[in-house]
């Protein structure tokens, strides 16, 4: 097992966010993503408001906004992975986070058909590991660690620029892309769900 070919398999995945490729990550991501991939296709179809405000910022970002359409986004059936993937590339100015994100040496001891990475940002080890797992002859990877980074960069930039108000962050953000957005149903589980 070579530390190369699995750094070589997340430039390859960077390249596929990069080229919006989002069924194939999809069916790239591994371990907790995959459990917190499901647990967003949940809160898409069950969460109200009090739910969603008990979740990660992120999260209650990308139900909201795929929610408040003026036809709700239809998730009926989606795996994992793309709950995932939607909930990750949901605010567009944090996509450049992906490309800054690079396998460096390995966390720990490596197992057979698993590894722990440390991942840098922008060259620099701030802490966070990167499960890879073989799958057949390739890669998959547990992205968690990254979108809690990208949940705390959102954070810092809704406590700086919005005083740390989501609505008013979220108001902002549609009136900004003057987006065709029912609030009142973007709170709401959809129905039938």
């Amino acid at each position: 097992m070579s530390l190369g070919a699995v750094q070589a398999a997340f430039d390859s995945l960077k390249a596929d966010f990069r080229e919006a490729r989002f069924p194939v990550v999809a069916g790239r991501l591994a371990g907790e993503a995959l459990v917190w991939g499901d647990s967003l296709l949940d809160l898409f179809r069950n969460a109200d408001r009090g739910g969603l405000e008990e979740v990660d910022s992120l999260a209650r970002f990308w139900v909201l906004r795929y929610r408040g359409m003026p036809v709700s986004a239809d998730l009926a059936g989606a795996p994992a992975g793309v709950g995932f993937v939607l909930a990750f590339t949901a605010f567009p100015y944090l996509d450049v986070m992906m490309e800054l994100w690079e396998l460096g040496e390995l966390a720990e001891t490596a197992e057979p058909d698993r590894l722990r990475v440390r991942c840098l940002f922008d060259g620099l080890d701030e802490g966070a590991i990167v499960t890879a797992e073989r799958a057949g002859g390739g890669w998959r990877f547990d992205l968690m660690p990254l979108y809690r980074d990208k949940v705390r960069a959102l954070d810092a930039f809704v406590a700086t620029r919005f005083d740390g108000d989501f609505d008013a962050f979220i108001h902002f953000y549609v009136a900004e892309h003057d987006l065709d957005f029912d609030f009142d149903q973007a709170w709401r589980p959809l129905s039938g769900a």
